[in-house]
């Protein structure tokens, strides 16, 4: 039975990973009344503060990790939750459209810090045999409150107007800060290492390029051409330096490359999926914003009931096959969504939601956990910071292509919703692929060291 303090630190992190998907879906629901308030279309609104947050988010992820590896990933939290903090106040005090941005761009850039740090925490404080464990925990955090997000909005906005989306963050960063701060062991080791900012400017250029190729009415490979070559470059930088932002070659070990493919294309259909919805009823059904979030009640609670059953799953018929049967069982609940002609009410869309909740849930935590364990502990920080950029960077795209599928002058169109669902399929499909790369074991051979 693990300790009181060990039980203590793992709900800090977990409550403070759990703020940066909060912070990324919690406005789904809102985006009808906040678009209406900007006098703006909901696709651009959704571009603006949803893919806004999600690009900082993205570009952050793997500096934060390197500097977790330099400062120490407790200062690196303690950053991020201050952060959070102060721009969740000024987003509800201020009401005004800049101001609102500007908020959200604080948030974005706090996640960034806290995300990969929380997963590097968990593998440097807790004991070994407790790793699988916390991270599948730690998965079912990260989704179910991704999924959790436009419940909790949606009851916040019905009942207390949009601005209250804000608020809630502040008593729960500051519970999360409190819990690390007291169970936490110092870590009073000599960090090593320089943050390169050179690298970490060129990521920064590289995926605001690809996504402003997302920008507009179609897809501009005056943004997309240039942001694949500048990507190109950092990998070959990252590839000659001595101390990379990111090392490429994590991606050589298979259980890495499966994790970050399977974070990446999963985050692209989730969030898509849970943007996509209250903008479907909400258009076509003229359901209200709180029927809609109660129907998201199925996904969100079987996704928390699939992650800690990952772990027993694992250990019967390994982790490659619990992924490769989660993938499948994704596949065939986008199957059964795919009939949206036939949703009249948002609990027509109860069974296909569950049953790719529960997919997600199973194949998050193993996935999370064999690509982690695959990376030696003193690069904690840099392979987390690589891993959370591939999930953010998947939503990004995610929520980029929902937008252009659903651009209209005005109320979006039946034809619109059913034209993304081949997109979806086709993340899956590589999902699948990607499973058949996890080791099949339940414990992982330790790496002998990272290549330089």
């Amino acid at each position: 039975m693990p300790e009181r303090r060990t039980i203590l630190l793992l709900a800090g992190v977990l409550l403070a990973s759990a703020l940066a998907p909060l912070g990324s879906t919690s406005i789904a629901v809102a985006m009808p009344q906040i678009s209406q308030f900007m006098g703006m279309d909901i696709g651009t609104t959704t571009q603006l503060l949803v893919g806004g947050y999600l690009l900082i988010s993205v570009i952050g992820q793997a500096p934060a990790g390197k500097l977790g590896d330099i400062i120490g990933y407790q200062k690196a939290l303690y950053i991020g939750l201050t952060l959070f903090m102060f721009g969740s106040l000024l987003g509800y005090l201020v009401r005004s459209i800049e101001v609102l941005l500007i908020a959200r761009m604080m948030m974005a850039a706090a996640s960034a810090m806290i995300v990969p740090n929380a997963s590097a925490m968990l593998r440097t404080q807790l004991p070994e045999s407790m790793l699988p464990f916390a991270y599948g925990i730690f998965g079912a955090t990260m989704g179910g409150a991704a999924a959790v997000g436009p419940l909790l909005g949606g009851a916040l906005t019905q009942f207390f107007d949009w601005p209250a989306i804000f608020l809630i963050n502040v008593p729960w960063a500051l519970i999360a800060l409190g819990l690390i701060i007291l169970t936490s062991k110092k870590q009073t080791e000599k960090r090593k290492g320089r943050l390169d900012l050179r690298s970490t400017l060129l990521l920064a250029f590289a995926i605001g390029s690809l996504q402003a190729g997302f920008l507009g009415d179609a897809v501009d490979p005056r943004f997309l051409v240039p942001g694949l070559l500048l990507l190109s470059l950092f990998i070959w930088l990252q590839l000659r330096v001595a101390d990379p932002v990111f090392n490429p070659r994590f991606f050589k070990r298979p259980a890495y490359l499966a994790a970050g493919l399977t974070t990446s294309l999963s985050n692209f259909t989730m969030y898509a999926l849970l943007f996509q919805l209250p903008i479907f009823f909400v258009d076509i059904r003229g359901v209200a914003e709180v029927q809609i979030a109660s129907a998201l009640t199925a996904m969100t609670l079987c996704m928390m009931i699939g992650g800690p059953l990952s772990g027993i799953a694992a250990r019967y018929i390994g982790i490659r096959y619990t992924a490769v049967l989660a993938a499948c069982a994704n596949l065939y609940g986008l199957y059964l969504y795919s009939d949206l002609e036939s949703a009249l009410l948002p609990a027509d869309i109860l069974l296909p939601m569950a049953l790719m909740g529960f997919a997600l849930g199973m194949a998050g935590p193993v996935v999370q956990s064999a690509g982690m364990l695959a990376i030696e502990k003193d690069y904690a920080g840099m392979a987390a910071g690589g891993l959370s950029t591939m999930r953010y960077f998947g939503g990004t795209i995610g929520i980029s292509v929902l937008s252009l599928q659903l651009r209209s002058g005005g109320a979006t169109t039946i034809q619109q919703h059913l034209s993304i669902i081949p997109f979806y399929a086709g993340a899956l499909i590589i999902v699948l692929m990607a499973a058949f790369l996890l080791p099949n074991a339940t414990k992982h051979r330790k790496p002998n060291g990272v290549e330089k």
